[in-house]
């Protein structure tokens, strides 16, 4: 199958807009902590390089939200791992995800955060794809705007393989 995956942005390109981006949420945070909010599964390549290339004090944790059984999505979001409080209460939290589509689960995880009291919330998305929104939903820092586009790696998964691609492809018709 790898065989029919085309390169939409490459390794190069993507490394470049994290290191952007990381640079974009310091000067927001000046002399602040910040915890980034990692989406399971998909999202850990982005948040470890996130991290990796921000130059303040940060702290990491995870969350686990599914509305898929196989393939097809039940549109109810489940929390399958949840945040703890202390962990979310009076902290500037980012939450970081591979990609944001409908809006519904990013939503459903500001409105989750934010029932912690939380001192700021603000989103991270490696791809925004707004043409297949549903609800209303705007990330606060975006890596790359993609068409409707079916895709892969860098921690995005079809059937859960080739999340290991280091760069973010999509599958040929």
């Amino acid at each position: 199958m790898k065989d029919s995956i085309n390169v939409l942005i490459s390794e190069n390109d993507l490394q470049k807009r994290i290191k952007e981006l990381a640079e974009e949420i310091k000067k927001d945070y000046e002399g602040e902590e910040v915890v980034f909010v990692s989406v399971l599964k998909g999202a850990v390549f982005f948040t470890v390089d996130l991290m990796k290339n921000y130059d303040g004090d940060c702290m990491i944790d995870v969350v686990r939200v599914s509305s898929y059984v196989g393939e097809n999505s039940t549109g109810k979001i489940e929390l399958k791992i949840p945040l703890k409080k202390e962990h979310i209460e009076n902290k500037n939290i980012i939450i970081v995800e591979d990609i944001v589509d409908t809006g519904r689960t990013f939503n459903y995880l500001v409105k989750y955060v934010n029932e912690m009291h939380p001192k700021s919330v603000k989103s991270c998305v490696m791809l925004d794809k707004p043409s297949r929104r549903v609800e209303e939903f705007n990330p606060d820092y975006t890596g790359f705007q993609v068409e409707d586009l079916f895709v892969v790696g860098y921690g995005l998964d079809y059937d859960e393989k080739y999340r290991n691609l280091p760069y973010i492809g999509y599958i040929k018709n």
